[in-house]
C-alpha cells in the first residue's frame, strides 16, 4: 500500500518492475456514448481476451527454456564426461538415461514446489489485503486515492475514482491488489502446468545428446552428440529470442556458448578423473 509503504510498512512481495512506457497524451473524454461502449465490448471479446490467453501461453517460455536447456546440458555433460573416461557404450547409455529420468522428475517436482510456494505467498497477500479492506474501509479508499494521485490523477479525480470503485467490494479489492501489490487477482493454478512443461521438456531434450550412443561406437557417437546438442541449443536460443522479441542470433549464441562450456567442462573432468584413478 502506498500510504503505508511510504511510512515504512510491508513491501510488495514481488520485485520492482521496470517502469512502463509513458502513454501518449489522450484527449479529454467527457462521456461514453452507446457506440463507443459497443465498440469497446467488441474489442474485449474479439481481441483483448484472446490476447490475454495468448500471452499466458507464451509466458510458459520460461518453463520451456528451463526444461529444454537443462535437458540438453546436464545429460550432455554426463555422457561427454563418461566418454572421456571410455567406460564402454552401455555404461554411458545407462548413466545418461538414469540421469535423464531422474533429472526430469527432479526438475518437474522442483518447479511444482516453487510455483506452489509462490502462489501460496501471493494468495496470502491478497487475503491480507481483503481483510484490511473489511476492517479499515475508509483508510483503504484513501490509500487507493493516493495511489491514483501518485500515478497522475488530480486529487479530486483520484478520490472520486476510489470512492466509485469502493461501491463494489470485488472490483475495489481487485484494483487494490493490482495497484498496490503488483499482483494479478486471478493468481494461482499454474503450478501443475509449470511442472509438466519443465519435466516433459527436460526428458524430451535429453534424447538429443543420448541417441548417438545407442547407434554408434563411443568414438563416433561423441562428436555426433556434441554437434546435435549444440545445434539444438542454438535453435533453442533462437526460439527464446523470437518469443521474447530479442535479437535472435545473439540469443542463439548465448545459449550455444553455455552449452559449449558445459561440454568442455564435462570432457575435461572425465579426462582428469581417468588420469588420476587410472
Amino acid at each position: 500500500m502506498l500510504a503505508e509503504t511510504t511510512a515504512g510498512s510491508r513491501a510488495s512481495p514481488r520485485p520492482a518492475r521496470a517502469a512502463a512506457a509513458q502513454p501518449a497524451t489522450i484527449r479529454e473524454v467527457t462521456g461514453i456514448d452507446a457506440a463507443s461502449r459497443r465498440e469497446a465490448q467488441e474489442h474485449i471479446e474479439e481481441h483483448a481476451l484472446g490476447e490475454a490467453a495468448r500471452i499466458e501461453r507464451l509466458s510458459r517460455i520460461r518453463e520451456f527454456v528451463l526444461g529444454a536447456q537443462d535437458g540438453l546440458l546436464v545429460p550432455l555433460g554426463v555422457v561427454t564426461g563418461m566418454a572421456a573416461a571410455q567406460p564402454g557404450r552401455a555404461a554411458i547409455l545407462v548413466a545418461g538415461l538414469a540421469e535423464a529420468v531422474a533429472g526430469s522428475i527432479a526438475m518437474g517436482g522442483g518447479s511444482y514446489l516453487a510455483s506452489e510456494a509462490e502462489e501460496g505467498l501471493y494468495a496470502a497477500e491478497i487475503a491480507d489485503e481483503g481483510l484490511e479492506v473489511e476492517e479499515h474501509p475508509e483508510r483503504e479508499v484513501a490509500e487507493l486515492a493516493l495511489v491514483l494521485e501518485h500515478e497522475g490523477l488530480p486529487r479530486e479525480s483520484a478520490e472520486q475514482v476510489a470512492q466509485g470503485l469502493a461501491a463494489n467490494p470485488n472490483v475495489f479489492l481487485r484494483t487494490k491488489v493490482q495497484k498496490e501489490l503488483g499482483l494479478s487477482p486471478d493468481v494461482g493454478g499454474a503450478a501443475g502446468g509449470d511442472a509438466l512443461v519443465v519435466g516433459l521438456t527436460y526428458l524430451g531434450s535429453a534424447v538429443i545428446p543420448l541417441w548417438p550412443y545407442a547407434l554408434f561406437s563411443v568414438g563416433v557417437a561423441l562428436p555426433i552428440s556434441l554437434v546435435c546438442t549444440l545445434v539444438a541449443l542454438f535453435l533453442l536460443g533462437v526460439a527464446k529470442g523470437k518469443v521474447a522479441r530479442q535479437q535472435i542470433v545473439r540469443a542463439g549464441m548465448q545459449v550455444l556458448t553455455i552449452g559449449a562450456i558445459s561440454a568442455g567442462v564435462g570432457f575435461a573432468i572425465g579426462h582428469a578423473v581417468t588420469a588420476i584413478v587410472g
